[in-house]
């Protein structure tokens, strides 16, 4: 049996739970997690993501653990990354890190309490590292990504797992072409042509959440969830049917909130970033709670300045959607 082989066999015989009633036969009544996750994984070594044997539990892996559950489960069933993190490790070739400090306390550990418990407890985990090397390998991985989908998904849903690994793979790179173009100083995006909406618009809020933290440029919260949802979202400065243009300049990561007020005109940016309220937020019968407390406020922008949105961008905004009164 060569390497590879012991490894299918491995990704093939996962310890899962097997409640039938609790799962369906989209997940062949077994529990989804563990192979979402590996499926995750694999994804971020395709991306080149991943650069020594460390997986860390950060926002990028929760991100495509959160895409891979809501392409098989309805939004009434949340899933839980801290879950297959944890467990994985009575695989064998999983192996979580402590923390220092922490090593009797992991090893004591039968379950977590969620995801601020366990990254108080382990630093991430690695994997066998013939398991690292094969996974190096796009053979490899299009092996062990094929016998995860095929032995813990019924056949129906193959082919939506198949086309999420590629918008994923596609998304990432659509995302760093966006990085690249900014970083270059240069105003040109990367051809729409090549790239389907979904794509497009995943790649766009990649990099948008990503530059910003997974924060609030105007009111500054910043929350995720352990299936993978965040409380941001990627608005286009210029809305993208005006200015077909991804470009992170061209873009803002807002909460909900702040996001509508923006595209509704309510909320705006200076030509020196500060963020300008409307006079109509303080129509008779408003209550706008906290938008009040940050107007006059520098705005959080990326630590990078030279990914600070276009001055033209700002200046659209300003012209075309702000209601000065």
């Amino acid at each position: 049996m060569s390497q590879l082989d012991a490894y299918v066999k491995y990704f093939a015989h996962l310890h899962t739970d097997k409640n039938r009633t609790h799962w369906t036969a989209v997940s062949t009544h077994r529990a989804p997690h563990k192979p979402l996750l590996l499926l995750s994984v694999i994804d971020l070594f395709a991306q080149g993501y991943i650069r020594r044997n460390f997986i860390e539990l950060d926002d990028e892996l929760m991100e495509l653990f959160g895409l891979y559950w809501q392409a098989i489960n309805p939004p009434s069933k949340r899933g839980d990354i801290t879950m297959p993190f944890f467990h994985l490790h009575s695989e064998g070739f999983w192996h979580l890190l402590p923390q220092p400090g922490q090593e009797d306390v992991l090893a004591a550990k039968r379950r977590t309490d969620g995801l601020k418990q366990l990254r108080q407890l382990v630093l991430g985990a690695r994997l066998d590292d013939v398991l690292y090397q094969l996974l190096q390998d796009e053979q490899s991985r299009n092996l062990l990504r094929t016998t995860l989908i095929q032995t813990y998904f019924a056949p129906e849903i193959h082919q939506r797992l198949v086309v999420r690994g590629q918008s994923n793979a596609e998304a990432f790179q659509y995302s760093m072409e966006l990085l690249q173009k900014a970083k270059e100083n240069t105003a040109k995006e990367a051809p729409e042509e090549m790239y389907t909406p979904a794509v497009r618009d995943q790649g766009f809020r990649r990099v948008i959440v990503t530059i910003y933290k997974h924060r609030c440029a105007f009111c500054g919260v910043r929350i995720l969830t352990a299936d993978g949802h965040t409380a941001i979202e990627a608005a286009h400065i210029i809305p993208w049917h005006v200015s077909h243009n991804d470009d992170p300049r061209n873009g803002l990561a807002l909460c909900r909130l702040c996001h509508w007020s923006f595209d509704e005109g309510l909320v705006t940016l200076s030509n020196s970033y500060q963020i300008k309220l409307s006079p109509q937020l303080a129509a008779p019968d408003n209550i706008p709670g906290h938008l009040y407390a940050f107007g006059k406020r520098p705005f959080l922008g990326p630590t990078d300045q030279t990914l600070w949105p276009f001055p033209e961008s700002i200046a659209w905004h300003q012209q075309s959607r702000f209601r000065h009164r």
